[in-house]
């Protein structure tokens, strides 16, 4: 098969080998000539996989007409580049396309979930079909052949079952799933929680903290989730617990360093204004928060994220508030 990926980051770089090794021809998109000429003349990508060597047939391109020779079109940039990504393929191609999402977090002009995005603003005449690959893997993992377990999630069945062929080999397994808005809200507010918990790292809290913040936090996402359509059985897989624990346990997540420095310089405001890097849970705070707050859905934790993060209120005072809100039962509902 003909791959043409967008993104010539880790994550797209990533599941480009993949794609390679299981013997598909893979071009990857780049408007950057330096990323192009490294990856077609060494196999490399030093700024985003470190000491990781390609397979050798990955083809790097910065010829986007290639997109009509495809058989598949995989996106995995962030998404604050989806809407320009959209665009260029609405002008571009001319034919229907089987569309493979990659991307985690929310479209930040219009608050939705990717693959809404994606449906919506691209027309019917150029997506034969459309599918989301998500949940727990870090790109350099993966490069190395760690064993890692993601889902194929799509309202289509039997396309969802096609791509979940198309990366499966034996050390990337893939599951299939038909609940997108689960699959999506949750692999978007786990960058949230993620923040949080490299907060509390920060801080110098440990493994008590970090246990009581992931298991709270899957119960705002459930209960986020649940309001707008998902299916509960979907928070406690590899798209929801899965990518969770991940993403709070290592500083490999941008959103859990992104967190640390935070709460380890106990300043958001200055950590902010010198932030360089794609923090996908900052936007995903401000979003899950204002929905929230209009549908009256109960989420202390984004709550004090975004009274940290974006009111700059004290950490440990807002901390202090949230651990001693009014006694409850255990829900995750």
């Amino acid at each position: 098969m003909k791959i043409l990926t967008i993104g010539a980051g880790a994550w797209g770089l990533a599941l480009s080998n993949v794609l390679s090794e299981n013997f598909n021809e893979v071009f990857v998109y780049s408007r950057n000539e330096k990323t192009i000429e490294e990856i077609n003349n060494f196999h490399t990508s030093n700024k985003y996989l470190p000491s990781i060597i390609l397979n050798n047939k990955i083809i790097a391109t910065s010829n986007f007409d290639l997109i009509n020779e495809m058989d598949y079109l995989l996106i995995a940039v962030p998404s604050k580049a989806i809407k320009d990504v959209i665009e260029l393929v609405s002008v571009k191609l001319h034919k229907k396309i089987k569309i493979i999402n990659a991307t985690k977090g929310l479209e930040y002009t219009t608050n939705t979930r990717i693959q809404e995005y994606i449906s919506t603003h691209l027309s019917s005449d150029k997506i034969e079909n459309i599918c989301s690959i998500l949940g727990p893997g870090f790109a350099l993992e993966v490069c190395n052949h760690n064993l890692t377990c993601l889902n194929s999630v799509s309202t289509n069945f039997e396309f969802a079952k096609e791509v979940q062929t198309l990366f499966s080999n034996e050390y990337f397994r893939v599951y299939v799933g038909q609940d997108v808005i689960g699959s999506e809200y949750g692999t978007s507010i786990k960058n949230a929680i993620a923040i949080a918990s490299g907060i509390i790292k920060g801080l110098g809290y440990d493994e008590n903290t970090k246990a009581a913040l992931i298991t709270r936090g899957l119960a705002e996402m459930t209960r986020f989730g649940i309001h707008k359509g998902a299916k509960k059985d979907t928070f406690f897989g590899l798209t929801g617990v899965g990518d969770l624990v991940l993403t709070c346990n290592s500083t490999e997540s941008r959103n859990f360093a992104f967190g640390y420095k935070v709460g380890k310089e106990n300043d958001a405001r200055k950590v902010i204004n010198e932030n360089k890097t794609t923090v996908e849970g900052l936007n995903t705070i401000k979003v899950v928060h204002n929905i929230s707050k209009a549908d009256k859905i109960e989420m202390p934790i984004i709550d004090a994220l975004y009274q940290i993060l974006f009111e700059y209120k004290p950490i440990k005072e807002t901390i202090l508030t949230l651990m001693t809100r009014p006694l409850k039962v255990e829900s995750f509902d």
